[in-house]
């Protein structure tokens, strides 16, 4: 899993510059009063871990990261010049994939990529691209790896464990910020799949919220429904939808999908689907809509569905709000291996963590505060001094968590 491995601010918005975090490959978790860039800090966490500064178009920011996985390390310096006379978008990276013996350093500005080797900046080469190529970093990544090989004739394997990475960098695409409400729950309802037909099978894609859970579900049941007034899928060829209904205590969930509209295209057949619903069903037979659930599961079943998406990285906001302890357990249980970004203004989340050092502690907690006077936010990982006094009172002491951080002032 690609992972967020450090972040350095060195022109956002109202940040101060130089501010430089150290993440945790596990929990990470932003404590600050209302006001203190949590969530600004979440959605920069977002772009930067999906690589797409496209949303960041219109702003100037300078910025510089590393992401690591098991299959190499990519550090990275973006800057973006906006407004008239600005030069747009500029990115750096150095790529060091594990299974090759030296790095490459990319270039690209404008329409440009220039490639060469760390070790030998005699070796360069250049590519045109396209404009919209923009900040999608798995497309600047593979640009390089192509241009390598056209103008060096080393061959594709030569850069495969460079393609790799851009491929892994790539999963992350799309990846947004969980918001603190039920706007994820409600952009559910505007996907749409659309299906292709073909000898070999059934090819579906879709746009919107439309997980590789529904994509995939969809794939096994369309062939057989092909032509049908509506698209059934059983929760058990959804993953999400299957551990929503045993978390929440439903006996069963399905799927609805609508045909929109159908066309030949050539040899094949596409349908286009759309109009989801989320059906429950209950130990007594009644069937609920997941539109009529209460707050707190709507929550729940749409991080499920965010989780299905986000394989690597996950930025969510509030996490714990509306949320029963027994879903939120279950929600943070379902993180499983993946980064984690969260906040939290409820103890809730707060007094579910568990440490076993103070060096722990510290990779935890990122600190979100305001200057006084100045209004500069103030982003920084707790001190070692201040994380070994936490973690004593944490072994002394019966108090919760979200306790013993305001009584230290962290929270």
């Amino acid at each position: 899993m690609l992972k967020l491995q450090w972040l350095q601010v060195h022109q956002f918005r109202s940040v101060q510059p130089g501010t430089r975090l150290s993440f945790s490959p596990s929990l990470n978790v932003l404590l600050g009063e209302n006001g203190t860039g949590k969530t600004m800090l979440l959605e920069l966490v977002a772009a930067v871990a999906s690589s797409d500064f496209s949303a960041l178009k219109a702003e100037s920011f300078d910025l510089e990261y590393e992401l690591t996985s098991d299959t190499g390390r990519i550090t990275v310096r973006v800057r973006n010049e906006a407004g008239e006379g600005g030069t747009g978008l500029v990115m750096d990276l150095v790529v060091a994939p594990g299974d090759m013996a030296w790095p490459l350093v990319i270039h690209r500005e404008g329409q440009q990529v220039t490639v060469s080797r760390q070790d030998d900046t005699s070796d360069v080469v250049h590519e045109r691209i396209a404009p919209e190529v923009g900040g999608r970093l798995w497309l600047v990544l593979m640009s390089g790896g192509i241009a390598w090989v056209e103008k060096t004739g080393e061959g594709a394997a030569a850069v495969e464990p460079l393609l790799a990475m851009a491929r892994e960098v790539s999963a992350q695409a799309g990846l947004g910020r969980f918001d603190e409400g039920l706007g994820y729950f409600d952009q559910l309802y505007q996907v749409e799949l659309r299906l292709s037909r073909r000898a070999e099978g059934v090819l579906a894609t879709g746009t919107g919220l439309a997980s590789e859970d529904l994509l995939d579900g969809l794939r096994k049941v369309a062939a057989a429904q092909w032509g049908s007034a509506r698209y059934v899928l059983p929760a058990e060829s959804i993953p999400f939808l299957r551990d929503a209904a045993r978390l929440l205590g439903f006996v069963s969930a399905e799927a609805l999908l609508a045909p929109l509209e159908s066309q030949p295209q050539g040899r094949y057949e596409t349908l286009s689907l759309g109009h989801l619903e989320l059906v429950f069903t209950g130990p007594g037979g009644k069937r609920v809509s997941a539109r009529e659930l209460g707050y707190g599961q709507k929550r729940f079943v749409a991080f499920l569905h965010y989780l299905a998406h986000a394989r690597a990285v996950v930025v969510a906001d509030e996490l714990a709000h509306a949320l029963h302890p027994r879903q939120l357990r279950a929600g943070l249980e379902q993180l499983g291996a993946r980064q984690a970004f969260l906040t939290s203004q409820s103890p809730l989340l707060l007094d579910s963590l568990k440490f076993d050092s103070a060096e722990h502690v510290r990779g935890t907690f990122v600190r979100c505060r305001r200057e006084d006077g100045t209004g500069v936010l103030v982003w920084e990982d707790l001190s070692p001094d201040a994380a070994e006094d936490f973690f004593t009172a944490y072994r002394a002491a019966s108090q919760r968590v979200g306790e013993l951080l305001q009584a230290r002032g962290l929270w």
